[in-house]
């Protein structure tokens, strides 16, 4: 065993410490056992390595901590444990109960291990405990605040994200973040390599504090471009140029053959036609557009790029593989590469007309309406965008974001490119928000940022993101990107303010530098709320009531009350994030906090994973029985597993698959056999229909009663949330229901049971927190990551090079930028601006897309999806029905005829069902008396689902759970589509339109 009389551990494995003997942790020494070696290629053997050190070298090579073997590679702590992500995302456990920073803290825990680690610590389990003991020896031990300080000492770094720049601290007695508890005992060495992972980060942002376009990459040119920006409109009068740019964007998807195959057609037809090769389109797309790429180094098994601290490194200080390729010495030819696209040019095309300009006023208008309102009245009454949160509003107050600035979302993600190998591949996007919504998410104003090839997941994402953020924060430290609007005809400096960057959560915990969601503060807005742990765990979960079962230390507390924790302030949570920081070490700078939203409010809730994926997940595998049951639990009490029973799940499953004809085409795509199509890529909107649509309706008298209603208490919050528009009154019930729901779901689901603590998920949590984010960033549909999955999408079905994916992905999303400027210069080159294309005899209202009994009974009821049953709104009365035809009329009093619908009226929902499900399940039938009514299409609200509904509720009955006017008849419920507004602002329609 490789210990010293000190009771340190050491290490000279070849694979991750190039048999160096160096002092190592505990947990890195049983990892590294089997990789242990002691022959010829050492470079040392221990005992030349005791002859030539003593006690006091043995006491300073625990702050040496794995060195590599060429002097070229940095300290590798982040080698095999302790990356930088990790690092970003461990932060020190200190109780809530310690008011005051000068009281004794307790011992900081380190996280638990990383899934490729757990292996080995089972393992090495009954190891450690045996040597625990052992390695805190007297003269060894150091106190937690002398750990503590040698942190601050040693150090001035952070381990936040790469993004922040922390605002002056506040001495406030306020609890700190914390991290799960870990049994690995804590020495000297276990905060060192922490302290080295922390130097990497502050690295980066020293860096970025600093930014400067002459050290960003950029050629002299391209600066000079940024700096003087083209004046005056983009004009294409050459034919030929304007025949070739239109034919390269016609078969813009399609292989590099197609376009030469039809120019070389229209060549034959006319030979005088000298249209462009397909080179050199390419080559005027990229003049014309102004926009390109950068092209950087990386490690070659995608562990990080060379950029930063990283930028001089000839190997990789995480696989030790070459960053040059060996085969070629003397060239330097780098053996991978990505791409970074830079923003500032396609910023700069956003203005070169006055239709783009135009639209880009829209954040300045809504600003001044909103910000008036306040003034007048204290309090917004309605949120209908992002722009009346009031994060932004304080920002615009404090001339923080400009008339003249842009305001911008990051979003990252990562996604498997084919199915069935190892494919994964990373892409981050920027989009701007000036837009209105009903703009902004269109793939035309969306640009890619850069693509990470796989196929292997990234360990430092920062190192890939930096490039990309370095543009950005030398804009900003420059005053500005300069720019020509053509609507004043002028140029000015207008400054990149980054509002929001979103993740999905194992993307989130990388770039946020926040603890992970198993930490005893885990809720990803930082809320104060501590977890609790299960006796011997090292996971902390947010249930707000204490297990009656146990009393462990740490996680005794008392119930929290969940109807009485109020939101903090933006300046509270971000003083109080800070001052968590101080504890481990001064944070300095990364962004300028003046142009960007402080943290964590930069890192919103991300509405789509919470409310597709993990509640979804959380409720369902407690009805199927799938969640893990703890040894002290037992799966036969679980009276809410009713969908257990693999006859009902398989019921439930057939009877999702059979509404799809009932739902309207406008609904996107339909909810599969959940019972068959489950694991097989479930899509979020696939989710959103079946758990928030068709589930309240199809589960009524499945589930226990007070399971079902309870549920519905959830469909409500989630659907309202789910608006484009908010009013205050809504927002207040929406923020009661999921309270509720939140504190139901622990009485009946973890029932204060120690063993079922695991239910509570922060998932859950992050429910209470939704309606409360409304006020400050807006509604939440406007922060999701739906527009970073369709580029995914996208920019995957474009990649034509199946033997090298990374790199056609990387050209496409270089073109897809390069595209989307030159249409904004040029905004007749872009097809759809002249979409939808209607059919004849079909008539455009300017609203949603529905269809008529007429033609829909034409076909076949497997081969149509209805869109003829809609919700009406006569006089603030709401009515359903189902259209017969259309007509124009023309009234004496009216100059213009005028379009109406016959409409064959429903009843009015069943009352008695509707207050039981908390107004989420409106079951209705035809109506007796005056079924048929003329009503003026202007008063038709939206095209609405209708589900056979007649065999739940019969169902119900039999069940003896009846909460319903039982009458005979036909009856079907109503199922509204969530998420709707989000489908229509990416301009997703349905094929078939309106016909009058």
């Amino acid at each position: 065993m490789p210990r010293t009389d000190d009771g340190s551990y050491h290490c000279n494995c070849e694979e991750q410490c190039r048999g160096l003997w160096g002092t190592v942790s505990l947990r890195t020494h049983s990892r590294h056992r089997h990789l242990r070696v002691d022959n010829e290629h050492s470079r040392a053997t221990w005992q030349q390595y005791l002859d030539h050190i003593g006690k006091e070298e043995w006491q300073s090579s625990i702050r040496r901590t794995h060195r590599a073997a060429d002097a070229s590679v940095a300290e590798h702590s982040i080698i095999g444990s302790g990356q930088l992500e990790s690092a970003i995302q461990e932060e020190t456990a200190i109780d809530e109960d310690h008011g005051n920073m000068n009281i004794d803290l307790p011992e900081p825990n380190f996280p638990e291990s990383t899934d490729e680690d757990q292996d080995d610590e089972a393992d090495d389990e009954q190891e450690e405990e045996l040597l625990e003991e052992e390695i805190m020896g007297p003269e060894f031990q150091m106190s937690i605040d002398e750990l503590i300080q040698l942190d601050l000492d040693e150090t001035n770094a952070d381990f936040h994200s790469i993004f922040a720049q922390t605002q002056e601290d506040h001495e406030e007695d306020i609890p700190p973040l914390n991290n799960e508890e870990d049994p690995i005992e804590i020495t000297v060495e276990n905060v060192k390599l922490e302290v080295d992972d922390i130097r990497i980060a502050e690295e980066f942002k020293e860096q970025l504090k600093t930014a400067r376009l002459e050290t960003s990459g950029l050629s002299e040119q391209d600066i000079f471009r940024l700096r003087n920006s083209e004046e005056g409109e983009l004009d294409i009068d050459d034919p030929i140029l304007r025949l070739s740019l239109d034919i390269f964007l016609a078969v813009s998807n399609a292989s590099e053959q197609t376009y030469t195959d039809v120019r070389d057609a229209l060549m034959r037809y006319h030979p005088s036609c000298e249209i462009y090769s397909h080179d050199k389109i390419k080559k005027v797309v990229r003049d014309l557009s102004g926009v390109d790429s950068m092209v950087i180094n990386m490690c070659v098994n995608t562990c990080l790029a060379y950029t930063g601290p990283f930028a001089d490194m000839d190997k990789c200080p995480h696989c030790g593989e070459l960053r040059y390729d060996p085969l070629k010495p003397g060239q330097k030819a780098p053996r991978q590469q990505f791409h970074t696209i830079i923003p500032g040019f396609y910023f700069q095309a956003l203005r070169r007309t006055p239709e783009n300009s135009l639209m880009m006023q829209y954040r300045q208008k809504v600003t001044e309406v909103a910000i008036q309102e306040l003034r007048a009245t204290g309090q917004l009454q309605e949120y209908s965008d992002l722009f009346h949160g009031v994060d932004i509003l304080e920002a615009i107050a404090e001339d923080r974001i400009r008339r003249e600035d842009m305001v911008l979302m990051f979003s990252v993600d990562g996604a498997q490119l084919y199915q069935s190998k190892l494919s994964d591949c990373w892409v981050y996007i920027w989009m701007v928000l000036d837009y209105a919504p009903d703009v902004r998410y269109k793939k035309e104003h969306i640009i890619p940022g850069g693509v990470i090839p796989g196929p292997s997941k990234p360990k430092n994402l920062d190192s890939f993101l930096f490039p990309g953020l370095y543009h950005i924060a030398a804009l900003q430290n420059e005053g500005g990107l300069w720019l020509w609007d053509a609507l004043p005809k002028r140029k000015y400096q207008s400054r990149p303010f980054l509002a929001l960057a979103t993740a999905d959560g194992p993307a989130m915990a990388m770039i946020s530098g926040m603890v992970g969601h198993f930490g005893a503060y885990g809720c990803r807005l930082k809320c104060q709320q501590k977890g609790r742990r299960k006796e011997h765990g090292n996971h902390y979960y947010p249930a707000c009531l204490k297990p009656l079962d146990q009393d462990v230390p740490g996680s005794n507390h008392d119930d929290i009350n969940i109807y009485n924790v109020h939101p903090e302030s933006l300046r509270e949570t971000s003083q109080r994030y800070d001052l968590n920081l101080k504890y481990l070490c001064e944070s300095t700078d990364g962004l300028d906090p003046r142009y960007r939203l402080s943290i964590p409010a930069l890192f919103p809730a991300d509405l789509m994973h919470l409310a597709s994926f993990n509640i979804t997940d959380l409720m369902v595998s407690l009805w199927r029985g799938t969640m893990s049951c703890d040894n002290n639990d037992d799966i036969r009490s679980w009276d809410f597993a009713v969908l257990r029973d693999s006859a009902l799940w398989s019921l439930h499953g057939q009877e999702v698959a059979a509404a799809t004809p009932y739902l309207p085409g406008s609904f996107d795509r339909p909810p599969r056999n959940p019972a068959e199509k489950i694991n097989s890529g479930y899509k979020a909107v696939e989710y959103l229909n079946w758990i928030y649509g068709l589930a309240p309706g199809l589960l009524y008298g499945i589930l226990p009663f007070h399971y079902w209603q309870h549920f519905c208490k959830l469909v409500y919050g989630i659907r309202s949330l789910h608006q484009r528009s908010i009013t205050r009154g809504e927002l207040e019930q929406a923020k009661q229901a999921l309270a509720v729901f939140v504190d139901e779901f622990e009485k009946f689901y973890y029932q204060r049971k120690a063993s079922r603590l695991h239910f509570c998920r922060q998932s859950l949590h992050a429910l209470s927190h939704l309606a409360d984010q409304v006020t400050r960033t807006g509604p939440p549909m406007y922060m999701t990551q739906f527009p970073m999955e369709r580029m995914l999408g996208d920019l995957g079905s474009e990649i034509k090079q199946h033997t090298n994916p990374y790199a056609n992905l990387s050209q496409r999303s270089v073109r897809r930028a390069q595209v989307n400027a030159l249409k904004a210069m040029v905004p007749n080159l872009d097809p759809s601006r002249g979409l939808p294309y209607y059919p004849r005899g079909s008539l455009d209202l300017g609203d949603e897309l529905l269809r008529s009994m007429w033609k829909e009974s034409l076909k076949q009821q497997d081969k149509v999806r209805a869109a003829r049953n809609v919700k009406i709104r006569q006089n603030g009365v709401v009515y359903f029905g189902e259209v017969q035809y259309y007509f124009r009329v023309k009234p004496y009093d009216h100059l213009e005829a005028i379009t109406l619908a016959m409409v064959k009226l429903y009843s009015d929902p069943d009352s008695l069902l509707q207050d039981a499900s908390y107004g989420t399940v409106l079951s209705v039938t035809w109506r007796e008396e005056n079924r048929l009514v003329a009503i003026n299409v202007k008063e038709i609200e939206a095209v609405v689902g209708m589900v056979p509904h007649t065999q739940a509720l019969d169902r119900a009955v039999h069940s003896g759970q009846v909460s319903h006017i039982t009458k005979p008849g036909e009856r079907f419920f109503v199922v509204q589509k969530l998420g709707l507004d989000v489908t229509y602002m990416a301009g997703i329609t349905e094929s078939i339109t309106l016909h009058s």
